[in-house]
């Protein structure tokens, strides 16, 4: 049985009952008769009252806007609530609008007058607004409630692994769907170029018969008939080709507003990724120490917090603006235990501060100073400065007279990544401090990486390390991002070789199993090639989005060579592999995530990397590193240089 529930006589005297959690809403406008005007579209609401409730819409545009603010505008409903197995349908009017806080995404509250709902769905409604008050004032005053508690939480979390499975699929959706834009654009442009081709062509026919009518004598009657009406079947012919050019470039420009949608769409749906991912690192920082523990799952590194990956998290924290997370991990390594021949260590203990591995390399450390000069630059506060100015006189202790860096101050190997990263670091403190020795250093390793690591013989290998000619695929990608395609270009290795090379040889396609145990095909970046390693594919979620940087830097680069062909296919490659990635994305399982994202460190656990470690056991361990990199990766943000103009606007708690 419906009912129309009683009309309000001013906003004000309705009661709403706050609940102190959000569930979801479905809603789409309705013409005057009732028949839908358009699809489903997503809400949220926490406030309910017997008359209505108030929705929070986001992506709200100008059609939208006129339709909430008529109060005769009809509204179907769909409210999921968590108590029941079946939404309540209900019909309303809006009865106000008004804008949240202004962010990157705009949101607004919507007031919504029923206008008719099941009495028992009503009834249930507010029943569960008070079911959820009641709970909350027993579980203060009784511990019994303790139980009560974890029911709904496991519900909540259940419900809300549900809500990020549909976020991620509506990412996916979205993508795929501006590929498919793009595609058709594409195809539209070919037919355009040959419709002027043929219009051109049709031109020049209509010109040729003309110039023959002209020199023909009139007396020649058949003649002239005969030219006369191949000029008037060449004009019809015009005619209608105009009018199907103009069809198409009607039909382009619609086409180009679609893709423009799909592309802001697209756009909304990842900052809301990417809030999901920096929320799970911010949770996992430790209050005592301010380090990021490095793995969420495998219990035999569970307090571990790497330098590098507290690198990654500052910069991460940086990109948002968050000057005191990033500056607590800073802190730490104002005063942080040094190995015995100098250099930060490789990992603490991110509980205690304590070494947990006892050996400082070079990566690590140089990381840590782009991490710092970074945080130099976007916020100008130079307190750690002396930091990377110490790494820098530390690496001193570690090259060698042909500007190369060992590996670190025990070992005699050398890493390409290392060198890479170092060339990286001199230029950019370089470019904060204006020291000449740096500027001097970068290029030493410059030419240091030109002789040792970048092959001329068979263009375009890239050297793991001096002597090492080991496939890894972070040296590809960290080449275009570190010393950059034109810079690439003038040493003799042509950056498009190289990233042809990395995507031949270390792009795999494997079936990654889900936490919930079903499988997914994904394609990704191997650590190597994995037919090298004697093994199948395993996918670095790290590296992927590694890789994903740097064919958006090489689309960039080719832009600015106006080259819009290739630039489209490396931007076309790095959206395929963003969706390929999300379907690795998991949901946190401790009570510390509390249900956000995060990325595991490969796709299979406890493999061998073939670089002389193996990725973390289990099939849901979150990594910083992942999830850091793959922030960077969706926001175009590249680490190893200064020259960012991205920051994301920070509206999580």
């Amino acid at each position: 049985m419906t009912h129309t529930p009683p009309i309000p006589k001013t906003e004000e005297r309705r009661r709403y009952k706050r609940l102190d959690h959000i569930f979801p809403v479905e809603f789409r406008f309705l013409s005057a008769e009732g028949s839908p005007q358009g699809d489903w579209r997503e809400a949220f609401t926490q406030d309910v009252s017997a008359g209505g409730l108030c929705l929070v819409v986001t992506q709200i545009n100008e059609r939208d806007m006129g339709l909430f603010g008529d109060p005769k505008a009809l509204i179907a409903l769909n409210i999921n609530i968590p108590s029941g197995t079946r939404p309540a349908q209900a019909t309303a009017h809006p009865a106000w609008l008004r804008p949240l806080k202004e962010g990157l995404i705009n949101q607004y509250m919507v007031g919504m007058r029923y206008v008719r709902i099941e009495k028992r769905d009503n009834a249930r409604i507010l029943r569960y607004a008070d079911m959820r008050k009641f709970l909350k004032a027993m579980a203060i005053v009784f511990t019994i409630c303790l139980s009560l508690g974890l029911v709904t939480v496991g519900f909540y979390n259940a419900r809300l692994r549900y809500q990020n499975e549909k976020l991620l699929g509506g990412l996916t959706d979205t993508l795929v769907r501006q590929k498919n834009l793009e595609k058709g654009k594409d195809l539209l442009e070919l037919k355009i170029d040959e419709m002027n081709f043929l219009l051109s062509q049709s031109g020049r026919r209509v010109e040729m018969l003309e110039r023959a009518l002209l020199l023909t004598n009139r007396d020649e009657k058949q003649k002239v008939e005969q030219l006369q009406a191949s000029i008037d079947f060449f004009k019809k012919y015009q005619d209608k080709l105009k009018a199907d050019l103009a069809g198409l470039v009607s039909h382009k420009a619609q086409v180009e507003m679609d893709v423009t949608a799909k592309v802001e769409e697209g756009k909304a749906i990842e900052k809301k990724v990417v809030d999901k991912f920096y929320r799970w690192l911010t949770v996992h920082q430790n209050n005592n120490t301010g380090l990021v523990a490095s793995f969420e799952g495998d219990s035999d590194v569970a307090d571990w917090a790497f330098t590098y990956d507290q690198a990654l998290a500052t910069i991460s924290f940086t990109l948002f603006d968050d000057a005191g997370r990033a500056g607590r991990i800073l802190d730490f390594y104002t005063h942080a235990i040094q190995a015995n021949g100098g250099g930060f260590t490789n990992a603490y203990y991110a509980s205690t501060g304590d070494v947990a591995e006892y050996i400082a390399h070079a990566g690590p450390n140089i990381w840590l100073g782009i991490a710092i000069l970074q945080y130099t630059r976007h916020f100008g506060d130079k307190r750690y400065l002396p930091i990377a100015e110490d790494i820098y006189r530390w690496l001193d202790t570690i090259r060698d007279q042909e500007g190369g860096l060992k590996g670190g101050p025990t070992v005699t190997w050398y890493s390409t990544e290392h060198n890479l990263d170092a060339y990286a670091f001199y230029t950019m403190l370089y470019e904060t401090t204006g020291n000449p020795e740096a500027a001097a250093r970068a290029q030493e390793t410059l030419k240091w990486l030109n002789a040792n690591a970048y092959s001329r013989i068979s263009l375009p290998i890239v050297k793991r390390g001096k002597g090492d000619a080991t496939i890894a695929t972070d040296t590809y990608a960290w080449s275009i991002a570190a010393v950059g395609p034109g810079k690439l270009k003038d040493i003799g290795m042509d950056p498009d070789e190289i990233m042809d090379f990395a995507i031949e040889n270390c792009a795999v396609k494997v079936d990654y199993k889900k936490p919930e145990g079903y499988l997914v095909c994904v394609k990704g970046f191997d650590f190597a090639k994995g037919t090298n390693i004697g093994r199948g594919g395993v996918i670095s979620g790290e590296w992927t989005a590694q890789m994903i940087l740097s064919l958006s830097i090489m689309a960039d680069y080719h832009v600015r060579l106006g080259e819009e062909e290739k630039a489209r296919e490396y931007r076309r490659m790095a959206n395929d592999y963003v969706v390929e990635l999300t379907k690795m994305i998991i949901t946190s399982p401790s009570p510390v995530g509390q249900g956000d994202f995060c990325l595991p460190y490969a796709s299979h656990e406890f493999a061998d990397t073939g670089h002389g470690w193996r990725t973390p056991k289990g099939n849901r361990t979150g990594s910083v590193a992942a999830t850091a990199y793959t922030i960077l990766a969706m926001q175009g943000y590249n680490p190893l240089s200064l020259n960012n103009e991205t920051e994301v606007k920070k509206d999580v708690p």
